[in-house]
Parts: structure tokens; sequence; C-alpha cells
């Protein structure tokens, strides 16, 4: 059968890096922006406006931390094992017939815009496990961070606002990682649906 692209589109992605910039097409929905947006405001409320003590907001950074990345690998197994599972079940004919077409939002072929929208949530896991991980190597009491703070000018302060930030992005990133998950669940099935409805159209 005669396609209308050409077989190097297929693999013209030569790096996680090159998907990433890609999947960036692909926009979250308001109802994503909402919730983080909520999210990041209220724990910014509580470090900048409520009188909390630092010492416990550096306790809460790094327990979450620990918790993350355990979530964050452990979640990220079984994605890629259902993805793969996936994959494997999938007709080529159908998705090679998918890049025939455009997303219409994103310009992305259609077969790469579906494909991205999964690769989307592994690079989010992958990215804040690394977060997490290095929080959990260089910014343990004693660790490189608390070392290097201790020798620069006005440590202390820049201490206090790193941990106010890492408080938020840390906390913020659990609810943006359960909301990926949503993401993918709801892809899964919307493109069973398009399997589906493909064997029924042929």
């Amino acid at each position: 059968m005669a396609y209308n692209f050409s077989a190097s589109e297929l693999t013209s992605e030569k790096s996680l890096w090159d998907v990433y910039k890609l999947s960036r097409r692909i926009l979250p929905s308001k109802f994503q922006v909402v919730v983080m947006l909520g999210v990041a405001f209220c724990l910014s409320l509580n470090v900048f406006y409520f009188d909390t003590k630092t010492s416990l907001l550096l306790s809460n950074v790094r327990s979450w931390a620990t918790m993350g990345f355990n979530f964050s690998i452990t979640t990220l197994g079984f994605l890629i094992a259902g993805f793969t599972i996936f994959a494997t079940i999938s007709k080529p004919k159908m998705m090679l017939a998918m890049m025939e077409f455009v997303h219409p939002e994103t310009g992305l072929k259609t077969l790469k815009y579906n494909f991205f929208a999964f690769m989307k949530v592994f690079i989010a896991y992958i990215f804040f496990a690394s977060v997490y991980l290095t929080i959990m190597l260089f910014g343990q009491t004693g660790g490189l961070l608390d070392n290097l703070l201790t020798i620069i000018p006005n440590g202390d302060c820049i201490k206090v606002v790193l941990i106010r930030i890492a408080y938020i992005i840390v906390g913020s990133s659990f609810v943006y990682l359960l909301l990926m998950l949503k993401s993918f669940v709801f892809n899964i099935y919307a493109i069973v649906m398009n399997f589906l409805r493909w064997e029924y159209q042929e």
C-alpha cells in the first residue's frame, strides 16, 4: 500500500528530548491548569503568608521527595509495561493510516499526537523522579547543597527561599503527576475506541 508520507517521518525523533519538544504542542486542559494554579496558590499561601517554620517545611520537602520518588518510579514501571502491551497488540496498518492525517490543534500527525500524549506522561514522571532524587542526594542535612549554602554570603536567606520554593514545587508536582495519570488512562480508553471504530468501518 502506498502512503502519502516518507518513511523517515516515522523515525524523525532521535532522542527523548526531540519527543519532548514536539509533545509541548499538546496543551493541558483548562481543568488541569485551574487545579495546578489552585494547588500552587494554596502552598504559596502557606509558606509566604502564614508563619510556618522553615525547619518544618524542610522536613516536609525531604519526606515528600522520598515518597514522590518511590511513587513515580513504581507508577512509571506499571505505565511502561501497560503501554508496551498496548503498543504490541496495536495494528500497524491502522497506525500507519493515522500518519496520513494531521491533528488540527497541534499540527502533528495523528499517530505522533497519540503517541506523544503517552510519551508526555512518561517524561513527566522521569523528570520529577529526577527532581526527587536530586533532593534526596543533595538536599539532606550535611549534603552538598547544605554545605555550599554555609560558605555563600547570605546563605541563610538563600536557604529559606530555596526551601519555600522547593515546598511549592514538590507539593504541586504530586497533583500534576496524578493529573497526568488521569490523562494517561483516558488516552488508553480513547485509542482503544479508535481501534474499534477502525475495525467497524473496515
